[in-house]
């Protein structure tokens, strides 16, 4: 998936959904192994509720990377604060 790909599906349709995809897109995305790349993208795939659950740690990801892409984001967004 190309980067435009990446950016069109950063918008979940919820601020603060488009907020957390966006910010770690262009914080973090081009610093991160290529397994978290994918892994970010693999999140991006997901409906918008189980995103909500696994950025708030409800639920785990099967994936280990998924979880990891998870954590960054929800570090970053705490470091923002």
């Amino acid at each position: 998936m190309d980067e435009k790909e990446i950016i069109w599906k950063c918008r979940r349709g919820t601020k603060e959904l488009d907020m957390l995809m966006n910010g770690f897109f262009n914080n973090c995305y081009h610093s991160v192994s290529i397994t978290h790349k994918e892994a970010f993208v693999k999140l991006l795939s997901l409906e918008d509720p189980t995103i909500y659950d696994l950025l708030l740690n409800k639920i785990s990801s099967k994936d280990i990377a998924v979880n990891e892409i998870a954590d960054m984001i929800r570090n970053m967004s705490l470091n923002q604060n």
